[in-house]
């Protein structure tokens, strides 16, 4: 089965919950209890995603605005 993938939908200036809902299990929605590894660097950057809930994985990738704010959002 092919991994699913999305579309990271924030803005810069969303705050730290809204962007991470937007990690949120497109089969269960919750965005509570996802794991998720960030891969920042390179050509796209994405965040790998796994719902422990549904057991599902997927990949939202980024825009590169949306991976600098993804990436300062624990720095403060």
């Amino acid at each position: 089965m092919a991994m699913l993938a999305d579309t990271a939908r924030f803005r810069t200036d969303d705050p730290d919950p809204l962007v991470m809902a937007s990690l949120a299990c497109p089969m269960c929605l919750r965005s509570d209890e996802i794991e998720w590894h960030a891969a920042l660097d390179g050509y796209d950057p994405s965040v790998e995603c796994r719902c422990p809930r549904c057991e599902e994985s997927w990949r939202v990738y980024l825009e590169p605005q949306q991976a600098l704010r993804f990436a300062l959002m624990d720095t403060f």
